[in-house]
């Protein structure tokens, strides 16, 4: 395995995990505190949207029915992604361990 391979897989993860998790918390602090739930929420949006296979767009309905169904698709990608990101750490951890450990 290439040290690029690595930063690809493992180093660029991670820090983009990390400047994401950072935003997030300073966007959802409220009175200096941050709100757990929607920490994780929104934590879990760009990583979870893409693993969605479907997203639910209603064919002859009105605009409010189309508008629900998108932000119910933006809600399920949010708990995929918020379920996954241990699954992602894992992996660039394992690629990174191997590198290591292999050379």
């Amino acid at each position: 395995m290439m040290i690029e391979d690595v930063i690809k897989k493992s180093i660029l993860p991670l820090a983009f995990m990390l400047f994401w998790f950072w935003m997030v918390s300073t966007i959802m602090k409220v009175s200096g505190q941050t709100d757990l739930f929607w920490w994780i929420f929104l934590s879990g949006l760009p990583f979870g949207i893409h693993k969605m296979r479907l997203v639910l767009i209603p064919k002859g309905m009105d605009i409010t029915a189309t508008l629900g169904m998108a932000a119910l698709s933006v809600i399920i990608g949010a708990l995929i992604g918020s379920i996954m990101i241990p699954v992602y750490v894992i992996r660039a951890v394992y690629v990174f361990l191997r590198y290591i450990i292999g050379k």
